[in-house]
């Protein structure tokens, strides 16, 4: 079987990227052959053995063609993936393929399919762009980059044997806006390596600590947390944002100088990329993890893997992330940019350690019960055998 995705570790945080790392080696270790095609660092292709999983490293077109427009890097993307796939499936023929929707990195492949080539192909439901479009402003709907992207995603959605989905949210926005069955679309995900993730036994911080995991990108609310931060430095003077990840240079720029004009050099600490297995040392130091992102399309697994380490989360309602937080019993849900809400939510746990220890633990209990790997994995293998017997159709 093969696992499609561009984004994949090392030096990503993306869902789609740790989700697909999490099938590879599941699957794998289950004792089936796995192979992941990803995107190459550089302009060469690649190709390693990543323990038991097999990994293919390809470029994009730019060496053949320069590419100016995000549509024509996705369609010629998408081609370089077909041909990939091509060949990995005359080599050693393929049972399945497991496509992510976002960037349509399987139409190509789709719509080149007939019965004499057929392979097995499944698409699994991340983020998809046409929520993104309708909820953030990105792409804007006139535009010809969400027209191409739309199709895309679409396209491979409709053509595929089966879809499924890490979270009804985005799930739901798929089967409304490309006409599918929405019963069709079962929900699950990889779930969370709850060895890798788990409450280390080492000490907290010395100073309060909320910890943030991701892009460091407007849409992730970063200034938002800073904002909240510099408002609870008044009544915690030696209190530290720690945010761990890569992202906008120009955004990273105005945080630090955010925190210099707020007279609060000291309070926030730009870690950068920091290695998957790191992570867990990072989270259990850290007394409150906050990621107040303004839309979440899956349940986002960051706030998962932070609950795994014993942590109480905060998230935004009304996306993805309200499918694995429930408000007050294993951290809370603010409204989408409200920082007086945020602020008044990261003080109640900051004040109170009890409260702030005993959701952590619930929220660790939450993940075990609902979302580690091992359970997950076995029910999307279950899934996968489906489709191989025709029971989807």
């Amino acid at each position: 079987m093969a696992f499609v995705s561009q984004e994949y570790p090392p030096n990503t945080h993306g869902g789609i990227g740790t989700q697909t790392y999490l099938k590879a080696h599941g699957l794998a270790n289950f004792g089936h052959e796995v192979t992941v095609v990803s995107h190459s660092p550089d302009k060469s292709k690649h190709e390693y053995d990543e323990g038991p999983v097999h990994v293919i490293r390809i470029p994009s077109f730019d060496e053949r063609l320069p590419i100016y427009t995000e549509s024509a890097r996705w369609l010629t993307y998408s081609a370089e993936v077909a041909v990939a796939v091509s060949e990995l499936h005359a080599r050693s023929p393929l049972d399945i393929v497991d496509f992510p929707e976002w960037g349509g990195e399987g139409y190509i492949h789709l719509l080149n399919q007939t019965k004499w080539n057929h392979i097995p192909t499944v698409v699994h439901i991340h983020g998809p762009m046409v929520m993104f479009a309708h909820t953030m402003g990105w792409p804007e709907i006139n535009s010809e980059f969400y027209r191409i992207g739309t199709e895309m995603e679409g396209t491979c959605l409709r053509l595929a044997d089966a879809i499924f989905s890490s979270s009804r949210c985005s799930a739901d926005w798929c089967a409304k806006h490309y006409s599918l069955v929405r019963n069709k679309i079962p929900i699950m995900h990889s779930g969370v390596d709850t060895h890798l993730f788990q409450p280390l036994d080492i000490p907290k911080e010395t100073r309060p600590t909320i910890i943030f995991v991701g892009k460091i990108e407007q849409n992730k609310g970063v200034e938002l947390l800073l904002e909240a931060s510099c408002q609870l430095a008044k009544d915690y003077p030696n209190l530290r944002l720690r945010m761990l990840g890569g992202g906008n240079a120009a955004l990273t720029k105005k945080l630090k100088e955010k925190v210099r004009a707020s007279g609060l050099p000291d309070l926030l600490d730009l870690v950068g990329y920091v290695e998957r297995q790191d992570l867990p040392a990072h989270l259990s130091r850290a007394h409150i993890f906050a990621a107040p992102s303004i839309y979440e399309g899956g349940p986002g697994f960051v706030y998962l893997e932070a609950m795994a380490c014993g942590l109480p989360v905060i998230a935004c309602e009304g996306s993805g992330a309200a499918e694995v937080i429930t408000p007050e019993e294993n951290g809370f849900l603010i409204p989408s940019g409200d920082v007086d809400a945020l602020t008044k939510t990261l003080h109640r746990l900051l004040s109170n350690q009890e409260e702030r220890l005993e959701m952590g633990k619930r929220a660790r209990r939450y993940v075990l019960r609902e979302a580690d790997s091992q359970i997950c994995l076995k029910r999307l293998e279950a899934f996968y055998e489906s489709v191989l017997s025709g029971e989807n159709k």
